[in-house]
């Protein structure tokens, strides 16, 4: 896909992939990373990188520092679980890839999106290209998932200290068994989606 986008005449290609959509507790985050064809074009630059799910912390932490350096530049989309509960999750994440999006200080030649189209009118949606597993198909939009993974994980750790008992720190929001039983025993948080049929099942279960 980059490949061809470059051959195709594009200078600047910013990849955008999401984290967070299937958490209980949180928010979504959406990274947006432009990469240059010094980058795209150079096989040993960011080689490492994939969806992020399939890499260990470690190897995130080394990745984004890579990403951090040699990208032009790399912009966050986030929303609150207050509101993903009011527009829906889908919505949710729409929105957030755009707002990172926007938060690029130039235009990107062209947009590959993971899995996701963005919605008409919003400034990218001409110039942007949905791919499905696209965080494994191109390097662009593999540093968005590796960018967006750990900063998200870092905002949630440092939430657990404002909500102890949920073991944010290690869970990162997702619905893990400890999780569920924290849920059960202390209820929701301010940072938990209320929306989610998971919780809505979770808290139904216990009231009844």
């Amino acid at each position: 896909m980059e490949a061809s986008l470059l051959r195709g005449g594009a200078e600047t290609i910013a990849g955008v992939d999401e984290v967070g959509r299937g958490c209980l507790a949180g928010p979504v985050y959406a990274a947006a990373v432009m990469l240059g064809p010094e980058v795209l074009r150079n096989r040993k630059m960011l080689r490492r990188a994939t969806d992020s799910k399939l890499l260990t912390a470690g190897q995130r932490k080394v990745l984004l520092e890579e990403i951090t350096r040699s990208a032009r530049s790399v912009s966050l989309g986030i929303l609150e679980a207050w509101q993903v509960d009011r527009l829906g999750i889908g919505e949710a994440v729409r929105r957030a890839m755009v707002q990172a999006l926007e938060g690029l200080p130039s235009m990107p030649d062209a947009v590959v999106v993971d899995s996701v189209r963005l919605p008409p009118g919003c400034g990218f949606d001409r110039r942007a290209t949905s791919l499905d597993h696209a965080d494994r198909l191109c390097l662009s939009v593999a540093a968005a998932s590796i960018y967006a993974k750990v900063m998200r994980d870092r905002e949630m750790r440092r939430r657990a200290t404002d909500n102890p008992g949920y073991a944010f720190e290690t869970n990162v929001g997702y619905g893990t068994a400890a999780h569920r039983r924290a849920l059960i025993e202390l209820g929701p948080c301010p940072e938990h989606r209320r929306s989610f049929a998971p919780l809505r099942q979770i808290l139904a279960g216990e009231a009844g």
